[in-house]
């Protein structure tokens, strides 16, 4: 499976980064989202017992005020409940007055090509998902901070 996403990453000609581990991988997309520019951390990683599955992890850059989390959360369960790509989740940080979004979701490709349109529909509805965050739930007035 190793192969297959540095397959994919080299098909796409994504600059990207390895992880701590031999599976991991990270690549950054930018996007714009209304009058919003963002960027999202995209984190593929092999899993499953035989690790035959690929699990991608999807953040974007900024972590948003604790005061908004229950904004956040409506909109995700509604976004949850849509049946997407990638199913996400509210969760804390180590700084008690912001809160983080992140989306998962993961995959057993055939092959390749099965690969690439997984990812490629899970970076795309990562893209949908925080754009909608950026322009609906979060004010343009909140203090949002760099997540690294």
């Amino acid at each position: 499976m190793k192969g297959r996403i540095e397959e994919y990453l080299h098909a796409r000609g994504v600059p990207y980064f390895r992880g701590h581990h031999d599976d991991e991988y990270f690549f950054l997309v930018e996007f714009v989202a209304g009058a919003h520019r963002g960027r999202l951390n995209v984190h593929l990683q092999v899993s499953g017992t035989a690790s035959d599955a690929v699990l991608v992890t999807i953040s974007p850059d900024r972590y948003y005020p604790v005061e908004v989390a229950e904004q956040l959360g409506a909109l995700v369960s509604r976004w949850n409940a849509g049946d997407p790509v990638v199913r996400a989740v509210v969760h804390g940080s180590c700084d008690p007055h912001l809160v983080g979004v992140q989306a998962c979701g993961d995959t057993r490709p055939a092959d390749a090509a099965a690969l690439r349109v997984f990812v490629d529909a899970a970076v795309a509805a990562g893209i949908e998902l925080f754009g909608r965050i950026a322009t609906t739930a979060v004010p343009s007035n909140a203090g949002l901070r760099d997540a690294g």
